[in-house]
């Protein structure tokens, strides 16, 4: 259904990272926009956010990476790097500005709904009729 909605151009995902543990937030995210300038952002990103607490150390991210075939020297120098932090910060500063407080938090039309299926078709529903 939200595919839908996507593919007809009714409805876009955005995903900002949120830094809420610190250091912890902004290495995942650096990681996983590392991974992502090779192409395999999602990848990276599901497997990561998949719970193994052991993904969290820099040891278990290159591991990871290799998992996922990147170019471990490239994840390498980007993790060491600042060149995401900016981005990172700009979209969470973004998101704050329309609201957001944590993760997830889906919006429809600038406005904060629920995460029910159920509430997002009905808010859908509801900006359409006003058009």
């Amino acid at each position: 259904m939200f595919e839908q909605l996507i593919k007809t151009g009714i409805a876009r995902y955005e995903y900002r990272h949120f830094i809420i543990f610190g250091a912890q937030s902004e290495f995942a995210a650096i990681a996983t926009e590392c991974a992502g300038d090779q192409g395999e952002f999602w990848t990276f990103h599901d497997a990561y956010y998949s719970g193994n607490r052991t993904l969290y150390a820099r040891q278990g991210v290159l591991a990871l990476a290799e998992e996922t075939g990147l170019d471990l020297t490239q994840f390498e120098t980007c993790l060491d790097g600042t060149d995401h932090l900016a981005k990172i910060y700009a979209g969470q500063r973004e998101a704050q500005s329309l609201g957001v407080g944590g993760t997830p938090t889906i919006m429809v039309n600038g406005q904060r709904v629920g995460s029910t299926t159920q509430s997002i078709i009905a808010a859908v529903e509801s900006f359409r009729l006003d058009q």
